[in-house]
């Protein structure tokens, strides 16, 4: 039957519609009619049920499949009755008209698919990221989220020397956030705010750190901030802060909780090397790869066992997930919260900040180890020096890092002093028991620093809450072969 025919005795009813292969519901002569730039089409005894831009669009049932171009020309070349007048005299101008059909149709399909593209990525976007929403109503020389800075009343230094820093780098939106001081909490305070092993085997220090980072998420959580740039007052950014936030912020997923701006520790792009992950295994709590590598994006990977928080960027979701599962102050709050498996946590490739290590820790014991002159050549003859140098943390500063705090039994003053268990000197000493298996031609030195390796770890371990049985099992095997070889 042809698709365009005048009712006879022969042909009384019209032509069923003809649709493509993809269901679209306009017959193929409305193509025609939409190539050629016709203004309506017109068809005996067919009811006009829409419009396809400037032409109508007829319909009929049945439905058939496309036809083919022999079979659109032979109807086109029975006296067709085209738009104004426009006649197919020979099978050569109904190929040419079944051509400009088809290319017309093709045109509006990829039309029609890129429209409906663009439509559900702004869809998603409006009700994915809050972030990316923040980002497309910024400025370009804006910075795309509010920065926060955590900082102690008393060093006013440390704050001008930040702000400065980040003004000279175009970042703005910044505010100063009173950091707490954890030698002036109370006994209550500590009571409700911190767990029964911070407040025996952690510092002031890191207790007031928890609890600075933790008083961040919670003003996100009761601003409703879609997302927020937490620096520490000794972090340094890096020139292009604001176009290369703005590009994290566009690639990370619609369920991200935590991007890492700048981090140190097990933070490989790649995969992670064997005597780094053995590093990780002193506080576990380490993060699976997304695939056969940890990258996920141009710019985003997820790290294996990352620590610091002196540049990270927060979501919403991710502060309101963070308080909930860190009710209390627990540890380091690096350690801690990216040991979390269900946050989303993801880490700039090309960090966009890093740490000023010639700034004394406000969470380790102020001025200089007296340990590392005499004891810093067992982790250089060791290798453990250079392990220590590929998380991106100098030696000197990673030295006076705090493990944990041991209490005095016998000191009577409120609260009781501590003595602090640093990396380095904790590290030399187990080393040191180790070496002394040499002279002596034993494995049970080995044993026994191995021994007192294993309480390091446990208690770690106990204080972040990935207790692990595996590690336990490990240390003991370990420790029985170390004394049956003798």
């Amino acid at each position: 039957k042809p698709f365009w025919f005048k009712p006879s005795a022969q042909c009384p009813e019209p032509p069923p519609v003809v649709r493509s292969k993809q269901g679209e519901s306009w017959p193929v002569y409305c193509n025609m009619v939409a190539a050629v730039g016709s203004t309506a089409a017109t068809a005996v005894q067919a009811p006009v049920v829409g419009t396809l831009g400037r032409s109508s669009i007829v319909t009929w049932p049945p439905v058939v499949t496309t036809p083919s171009h022999a079979r659109i020309a032979q109807a086109a070349s029975e006296s067709l009755c085209l738009p104004h007048g426009l006649a197919a005299s020979s099978s050569v101008a109904a190929a040419a008209v079944a051509l400009a059909a088809l290319v017309g149709a093709s045109r509006l399909r990829r039309r029609r698919s890129a429209a409906l593209t663009l439509t559900s990525r702004v869809l998603r976007r409006q009700s994915g990221t809050a972030s990316s929403t923040a980002l497309m109503n910024m400025d370009e020389d804006t910075t795309p989220a509010p920065v926060w800075v955590i900082n102690l009343d008393k060093s006013t230094d440390r704050w001008h020397k930040c702000s400065t820093g980040l003004a000279s780098r175009g970042v703005d939106s910044v505010e100063r956030f009173p950091a707490t001081y954890g030698k002036e909490l109370s006994e209550e305070e500590l009571m409700e705010q911190a767990t029964f092993g911070c407040r025996t085997f952690c510092t002031p220090g890191m207790i007031g750190c928890f609890l600075s980072h933790r008083r961040i998420w919670e003003r996100v959580v009761a601003e409703n901030q879609p997302a927020v740039v937490v620096l520490e007052d000794d972090a340094i950014v890096f020139p292009n802060f604001n176009s290369n936030l703005r590009g994290l912020l566009d690639e990370l997923p619609e369920d991200w909780d935590v991007c890492l701006l700048g981090a140190v520790g097990c933070v490989a792009r790649g995969r992670e090397a064997l005597h780094m992950k053995l590093f990780a295994l002193g506080v576990g709590g380490w993060r699976a790869s997304p695939g056969r590598t940890r990258s996920v994006s141009p710019r985003l990977f997820v790290p294996f066992k990352p620590a610091g928080t002196h540049a990270y960027i927060v979501s919403r979701q991710g502060a309101a997930k963070l308080l909930e599962r860190l009710p209390r102050a627990r540890y380091h709050v690096d350690l801690s919260a990216w040991s979390l498996q269900d946050l989303n946590l993801y880490a700039a490739k090309d960090f966009l900040a890093t740490q000023d290590f010639d700034e004394t820790s406000t969470v380790s014991k102020e001025g200089a180890s007296r340990t590392q002159r005499f004891l810093r050549w067992c982790l250089e003859l060791t290798g453990l020096a250079g392990i220590t140098r590929a998380t991106g943390a100098p030696l000197q500063w990673a030295w006076k890092v705090a493990l944990f705090a041991l209490p005095l039994p016998l000191s009577s003053s409120r609260p009781r002093r501590k003595v602090i268990v640093e990396l380095g000197p904790a590290s030399a000493v187990c080393v040191l028991i180790c070496m002394m298996g040499l002279p002596l031609r034993s494995l049970k030195p080995v044993a026994v620093g191995l021994a007192y390796q294993g309480v390091l770890v446990f208690i770690m371990r106990w204080l972040v809450g990935t207790q692990s049985p595996r590690v336990l099992w490990f240390y003991v095997a370990a420790i029985g072969a170390c004394l049956y070889i003798g």
